[in-house]
């Protein structure tokens, strides 16, 4: 899996460079430096690693869920978070073996608190996996449901189910479903909209 990792990363950073240099500059028109947003996360055997993707908010403070601040987006974030092209600075976290193409996501610490997230560190984190493609589809995902698709995803990981899971995510992508940033959309962020009233 490491194998397809490196192959599949380095031909999507080779086919999207140019795509990556037109979105640093249009974040750099658009709201100035930084040009990426940085974070410590969890990665596998419980250790911290430095996270980073393109910035899609003006920087700020970072109290609570900041994912959900719809005020602090930028106007080129706002794209870049529709298109998931924010994400795209990940696949060099793959080529350096922080991150897989297929995993759970990364989180940080603070969401990890009070779970049983245990089972998650056997694993690299990764660009995709069945939360992520539940996400996808229905465009909201609860934290308990996140864990469980992970904590199944884990049981069943091999090289095959891989291998349809990104299959699965870029059907997804296809069909222009988004992800729903509402904070009111789920119990999970009814709760962060609660904590912030």
């Amino acid at each position: 899996m490491r194998l397809l990792d490196l192959i599949l990363a380095l031909c999507l950073l080779t086919l999207t460079c140019p795509l990556l240099l037109v979105v640093a500059l249009a974040i750099l028109i658009d709201s100035g430096p930084p040009l990426m947003y940085r974070s410590r996360r969890i990665g596998k055997d419980g250790r911290e690693f430095s996270h980073f993707k393109f910035r899609t908010m003006t920087p700020g403070p970072e109290i609570g869920r900041v994912f959900f601040e719809h005020a602090r987006i930028t106007h080129v974030g706002r794209v870049l978070r529709a298109l998931h092209l924010d994400e795209l600075p990940e696949l060099g976290l793959v080529l350096s073996g922080q991150m897989s193409l297929v995993g759970p996501r990364p989180l940080p610490a603070s969401l990890l608190e009070n779970l049983a997230w245990r089972p998650r560190a056997r694993v690299r984190p990764g660009l995709t996996c069945l939360a992520q493609l539940s996400l996808l589809r229905h465009g909201r995902l609860d934290k308990r449901l996140q864990l469980k698709l992970d904590n199944i995803y884990i049981t069943r990981r091999s090289l095959r189910y891989d291998l349809r899971l990104i299959l699965a995510t870029l059907a997804a992508l296809h069909t222009g479903e988004k992800a729903d940033l509402d904070p009111a959309g789920s119990a999970d962020r009814k709760a962060f909209a609660a904590r912030q009233a």
